[in-house]
């Protein structure tokens, strides 16, 4: 693990995975073993597309994939055996355990579910500091450090903003300026105090909140990698939506996993700007093309910058691949706000980190490469 950074996987209680299939868990996964001779495209469209060579040996190239709708979208995860003499039942468990970590994780943690941690703290915070998990002070610490890398850019107190934009209700509102210093008050993680010691979490200004959605893909990624490992898989590939994808180790006979960047605002199958190779590695995209407010005839986006409370104009996407989902995540976010030049100062003071930026060129999305 980089130095600094926190280990936001501490599970706590987790059960028997077996009780939970008797309950009906394994209903709910679609299972299947696959043979794919050639390529094979785990996602056909949206942000990222994952293309994998498989070997035409069986025993090589032999694995399971599996998904499940949960957090909102469709989670897959694309599984090789641990060994020659792993069983189907067996992978299915294995499965099963990581998709029941991503399941508790969302209980947990998610602003949606009133007896989550998150909902306990955005409830009671500002009265006076709230005595929480060691996975949540984790997780906020790990979003004080983003925070602080990227000059407040990446946030997790946005909320008040969306909210005042009409994002959570869908219906648009273009802010005055009394509304808009109103909401900036109420956003900033410098006004979350966090004593890490005592595990407690603080707001020194009411009406805060924490929201983890900037990040829920790629944790919830990171939390099923950690199961999957625990139980021997080397090589895996694990993707939310279209948005984030998580690799480990490679396909039988490559160097790594081959990640297609697809151009925004285009809907042509098979058209894409970019294309890189990870190995145990997460890639995040983030764009305005699929989530937006129309004001007036004029699209906002739904990525804010945090500093000003205003919708982020300027490039068209923004990848970025880091060590772990919740890094990439965060940091996909973080580079669509800070543009090209500011990117490229953060990569190079963070060298694990890199990044593919789409600008418009002579009325072409053109990618820019950092840290390759």
């Amino acid at each position: 693990m980089p130095e600094g950074q926190v280990n936001p996987l501490n599970y706590g209680e987790r059960g028997s995975t077996m009780q939970r299939k008797a309950a009906g868990f394994a209903s709910f996964v679609k299972f299947t073993t696959v043979i794919f001779i050639s390529y094979a495209l785990l996602t056909a469209s949206g942000y990222a597309e994952v293309k994998t060579v498989v070997p035409t040996s069986e025993e090589a190239s032999r694995y399971v994939k599996v998904s499940r709708a949960t957090m909102g979208t469709e989670v897959v995860l694309l599984v090789y055996a641990p060994s020659a003499e792993s069983s189907l039942e067996e992978m299915r468990y294995m499965t099963d355990a990581a998709f029941d970590a991503v399941v508790s994780m969302e209980q947990r943690v998610s602003t949606w579910i009133p007896t989550s941690f998150t909902s306990h703290i955005n409830h009671d915070a500002a009265q006076a500091p709230v005595k929480t998990s060691d996975e949540l002070v984790g997780l906020i610490a790990n979003a004080k450090r983003l925070y602080a890398a990227t000059g407040g850019v990446f946030d997790i107190t946005v909320g008040p903003l969306l909210e005042l934009w009409g994002f959570y209700k869908k219906q648009g509102h273009f802010p005055s300026e009394a509304e808009m210093e109103t909401a900036l008050k109420e956003v900033g993680l410098d006004k979350v105090q966090l004593d890490e010691k005592a595990g407690t979490v603080h707001f020194l200004q009411k009406n805060m909140r924490l929201d983890f959605g900037g990040i829920a893909k790629g944790l919830s990624l990171d939390y099923a990698a950690e199961v999957l490992k625990e139980h021997g898989v080397k090589n895996a590939i694990l993707h939310a939506g279209t948005s984030t994808v998580v690799a480990m180790g490679a396909p039988p006979g490559e160097n790594g996993w081959t990640v297609r960047i697809r151009a925004p605002y285009n809907d042509n199958d098979g058209e894409y700007v970019d294309e890189v190779q990870i190995r145990d590695a997460s890639l995040s995209t983030s764009s305005s093309s699929e989530r937006f407010l129309e004001l007036n005839g004029k699209k906002y986006s739904h990525i804010f910058d945090p500093r000003t409370g205003m919708p982020v104009e300027g490039v068209l996407s923004a990848t970025a691949i880091a060590p772990t989902g919740l890094d990439s995540d965060a940091l996909s976010t973080a580079f669509f706000v800070m543009g090209v030049a500011n990117t490229r100062a953060y990569c190079k003071a963070h060298p694990q980190v890199r990044a593919i930026l789409v600008v418009e060129k002579e009325g072409k999305p053109t990618p820019v490469r950092i840290n390759f």
